[in-house]
């Protein structure tokens, strides 16, 4: 898979939630994030009983925003066991491209059909790449394609070292277990993508973009050492520890909520 690889840390910043990106996302350490291409992770939650109608308003709403001009990449997908629960993932040429889609009739048109079925909030995040293939460049899931889409909220204090409640204060921390958890991944058999995006107005919350071959595929990187090892580091526990040697321990993550890892297919 070609990658084109954007490399960055930060830590939150406190903006509006309404506010639009600025040209670029300037995190702790100076780095830099550019938002070409821009990236948005919606999540939704449909009333039980209104599924179907709500699947179909996405297919519509998939098939008239690839046609939009600086789309990259625009998918629909709906939960594994909550059928109620969907996601769309988007990608724009730049911010300026997305404001365009956002303001389009279709789109506005899809909004105002769907709110009638929604039992909580249109939850709309805007990112920009952390490390991140080229959206246009990643190849097109099938029907076995297992799609996950997590959010992870690093403590900024613990974002990079010292950070205190990793075994060692000098680290990995947050980012670099998170981004080295990529890396590692993407090596993996039937990985199909694997990205983590930074939210644009808070940069200590990132969401991984995964893609999977298979089920079978999925599982076997779930309990593959890598991954086994990266969730004993966010949560301050030596790699491969998994149970403190104390029982009346309580694990200290580095993360300030719950591993927020979701399953999805897409919506066909």
């Amino acid at each position: 898979m070609k990658c084109v690889m954007t490399f960055a840390m930060g830590l939150a910043l406190a903006l509006p939630a309404a506010q639009a990106l600025s040209a670029e996302v300037e995190l702790a350490n100076g780095t830099k994030l550019s938002d070409t291409p821009t990236y948005i992770v919606t999540y939704i939650e449909a009333a039980p009983g209104d599924v179907e109608a709500v699947a179909g308003l996405l297919r519509k709403q998939v098939e008239e925003s690839r046609k939009d001009d600086g789309n990259l990449r625009f998918e629909a997908l709906q939960g594994l066991g909550r059928k109620n629960h969907f996601s769309l993932l988007e990608a724009w040429r730049d911010p300026a491209a997305r404001e365009a889609h956002a303001k389009a009739e279709h789109t506005v048109g899809f909004r105002k059909e769907l709110q009638p079925h929604l039992y909580s909030p249109y939850d709309e995040r805007p990112h920009v790449g952390l490390v991140a293939a080229a959206p246009d460049g990643l190849p097109q899931g099938d029907d076995s394609t297992v799609y996950i889409v997590t959010h992870v909220d690093i403590i900024p204090t613990e974002q990079f070292a010292p950070c205190k409640r990793q075994v060692s204060e000098n680290g990995p921390c947050g980012n670099e277990l998170v981004t080295g958890l990529a890396e590692k991944s993407r090596k993996h058999d039937g990985n199909l993508r694997f990205d983590v995006l930074t939210q644009a107005n808070r940069p200590n919350h990132m969401t991984l973009l995964e893609a999977w071959s298979s089920q079978a595929a999925q599982d076997a990187h779930t309990v593959n050492a890598d991954t086994r090892n990266f969730r004993d580091s966010i949560s301050g526990l030596a790699p491969g520890a998994g149970v403190s040697d104390d029982p009346l321990s309580v694990i200290n993550p580095l993360s300030g909520s719950l591993y927020d890892e979701q399953l999805y297919a897409a919506v066909k």
